[in-house]
């Protein structure tokens, strides 16, 4: 089945580099863009238990962007970004073809990352004002990073626009996947949870199995200075890996501690709502998401939301914001501030402060980043 997929959105992207060449105009020259970045980051967390350490340094990201634009209404791009402990396939981001069809219709197939989430757009490091992603971008609870399928989007208007991108393809599950310098981005939930003495986890052969999904995004922005959106993605029932440790003695006198995993049918529709309001250097962006997922015929309540305030002083942008999550048996909130400091394109420097608010104890961290640009 995925061997068919494959080769039919093979197909439709030869098709559409076919077309966006007949569409070509004659004094058309191809351009060719590549840039990149590495970005290294310091992790001190304070109230972490079971970390190795709980500070280091290390290369959390090295990226690098291709743009080819053979045609005036055609481009390919690809995007790779590496992460250490992901795999090839987890760090090939982007790598897709777009046709212009005119000024309301694109058409997009390959790789992309997913419309869902406007934060996606600063998903990279040199152009995140922030040192960390919003959890909602992270953990991928409500939707993943990206997906391999085919995307339809365009826009219309001047001072009053309207935009979409409606999509549907296949994804990979990355639910939880460990970032950082000392690896607990990522792992906010099941840390939390093994806290509260909960016996039921996801197991991790969740992660990297594959689905299908489609949604879209929908946006009514008046010029720069207020945007609000709404996103929906539904993904096909699917099965998930349920994992709980079973203390010694509980089947019977004598049996051993033991680690059980069983599978469960669950399907799940994710949806949010969106706004942004922009006044001079002044920025204030938040999203609420909400997931009405099922396992095995019981209903669970899956809740994010975030809210970044930021101003631009010249090269440098304060910013704090406020993160709130609720999941099948965890709910915390997460408090940052921060500041970036940009004095050239090729140069960026990050320094903040995080809190985790939890009923089990808070946890404390100071993040930096040193981003290279070229």
């Amino acid at each position: 089945m995925l061997k068919v997929k494959e080769q039919i959105i093979l197909a439709v992207f030869i098709t559409l580099l076919s077309v966006g060449t007949a569409f070509s105009q004659d004094f058309w020259e191809p351009q060719t863009n590549i840039t990149g970045y590495i970005s290294t980051e310091l992790n001190y967390f304070d109230g972490v238990d079971n970390l190795d350490v709980n500070y280091g340094t290390a290369i959390s990201e090295a990226g690098i962007l291709v743009t080819y634009q053979p045609t005036s209404n055609f481009t390919l791009k690809s995007v790779f970004v590496y992460r250490p402990g992901f795999q090839f396939d987890q760090m090939l981001n982007e790598a897709y073809g777009q046709l212009k069809v005119n000024d309301y219709v694109n058409v997009k197939v390959g790789r992309f990352l997913l419309p869902l989430s406007p934060m996606n757009t600063y998903y990279y490091a040199p152009v995140n004002t922030s040192a960390t992603l919003p959890l909602l971008v992270s953990n991928h609870e409500f939707f993943p990073l990206n997906a391999d399928g085919i995307s339809l989007n365009g826009k219309s208007g001047e001072d009053v626009k309207l935009s979409y991108d409606l999509f549907a393809g296949g994804f990979r599950n990355t639910t939880w996947l460990r970032t950082g310098a000392v690896g607990f981005f990522g792992s906010e939930v099941t840390y939390f949870s093994t806290k509260q003495g909960d016996p039921i986890s996801i197991d991790e052969s969740f992660n990297n199995t594959y689905n299908v999904a489609a949604g879209g995004n929908v946006a009514l922005s008046y010029k720069q200075f207020a945007t609000v959106g709404f996103s929906l993605f539904k993904q096909k029932d699917y099965i998930i890996p349920i994992g709980a440790n079973v203390p010694a003695d509980f089947l019977y006198p004598g049996s051993p501690a033991m680690y059980v995993v069983q599978d469960y049918e669950a399907k799940k529709l994710s949806y949010a709502f969106n706004a942004k309001l922009k006044y001079e250097n002044t920025t204030v962006y938040g999203e609420y998401w909400t997931g009405d997922l099922n396992i095995n015929n019981t209903d669970y309540d899956l809740d994010g939301a975030f809210v970044v305030v930021s101003q631009t002083i010249n090269k440098v942008t304060p910013y704090v914001r406020f993160e709130h999550q609720t999941t099948t048996s965890v709910e915390y909130n997460r408090y940052t501030v921060g500041i970036n400091y940009k004095p050239s394109f090729t140069r960026t420097v990050k320094a903040e402060y995080m809190l985790y608010e939890q009923e089990t104890g808070n946890i404390g961290g100071l993040i930096a980043t040193l981003i290279y640009s070229f």
